[in-house]
């Protein structure tokens, strides 16, 4: 993305990075960038209504209607600013804002306040559940691709964009996506799940903090992607140690990104996983990260169709 960064490991956005002495310390223990907790479009959304229902007005009166909107819209930017400006007046590397967004509303306009709080790049998590049984799966496509040219022309900072794989063409996807001028894709986002209560009979929220979930998929397609997309690729889901970044980089990922681990086991971990990649770097004789990145990739092994293979019988009978 451009950003000059001491190691491969980026804290991805999560609830940790929401405080400045967490990130600190995430700095202190070798972190190459820090994510920003996201601020979501939905929260906002939700912060605006909120505050409708609480005011007594008139519905009829517009200009009163869209003063309460702005005012609101505006005390969550100014707080989500402020943020960004405590994080870059307390450390020295990159800093990342998060938005969560699925539609291209007015939100838009406000990543330029991000900018202009000093964020250092932008990352876009974009998603929304295909299942709305009229829409064709080319009518959800294009709103990414509205989205992030909206995005570009308001602001100037490099623009990440996290997303999932919800795409009957997910490599064809990316790879236009690529080309839309963003700087990097982040592969891939995880996402609420629901859960049956089946005691109380309602839906509660599936476990978050599971580790190494989603880590094979996201390999997959980091190694399928490498040298096909028009910018850098990072990859994020289940990694946990320094062996997982080694796979990644492995396969074509220029960064990582890591949270959930580090609920589980400290922000100090991100130490120990820089520690085991130096460790397996100078085991195999390696004195920079370029020299075996995407040496795992699809282009670059003489079996290919390993990545391929989804079907459970490949996996009993062996890759050969």
């Amino acid at each position: 993305m451009g950003l000059s960064l001491k190691s491969p490991i980026i804290v991805g956005s999560c609830g940790l990075t929401n405080s400045i002495e967490k990130m600190k310390k995430m700095e202190e223990y070798g972190a190459g960038a820090i994510v920003l907790k996201s601020i979501f479009e939905e929260q906002i959304t939700n912060e605006v209504m909120q505050s409708m229902d609480n005011t007594n007005f008139d519905v009829s009166y517009r200009d009163a209607f869209d003063y309460i909107k702005g005012y609101t819209q505006m005390a969550s930017y100014e707080k989500y600013g402020n943020i960004i400006r405590e994080a870059k007046k307390n450390l020295s590397i990159p800093v990342i804002a998060s938005i969560n967004c699925s539609s291209d509303g007015d939100w838009v306009s406000y990543a330029k306040r991000i900018e202009d709080a000093g964020a250092d790049a932008l990352e876009l998590n974009i998603f929304f559940l295909p299942a709305d049984f009229n829409k064709l799966g080319a009518v959800n496509e294009d709103i990414y691709f509205k989205i992030i040219e909206h995005i570009k022309a308001n602001v100037n900072i490099a623009v990440a964009l996290k997303t999932g794989y919800y795409f009957s063409g997910l490599a064809k996807m990316l790879q236009s996506l690529s080309y839309t001028g963003i700087n990097s894709l982040v592969l891939f986002n995880r996402f609420f799940a629901p859960d049956i209560d089946v005691e109380n009979m309602h839906i509660k929220a599936a476990p978050i903090f599971k580790e190494g979930e989603g880590f094979y998929n996201t390999l997959r397609w980091i190694a399928i992607m490498y040298n096909h997309v028009n910018c850098d690729l990072s990859a994020t889901s289940g990694i946990t140690n320094g062996k997982d970044v080694v796979k990644q980089l492995l396969a074509g990922a220029d960064t990582v990104q890591i949270a959930t681990v580090l609920y589980n086991k400290g922000i100090e971990h991100i130490q120990t996983i820089l520690n085991e990649l130096t460790e397996w770097m100078e085991k195999h004789h390696y004195a920079s990260i370029d020299e075996f990145k995407g040496k795992m990739s699809f282009d670059n092994i003489n079996n290919p169709d390993a990545y391929l293979r989804i079907q459970f019988m490949k996996y009993f009978s062996g890759i050969e």
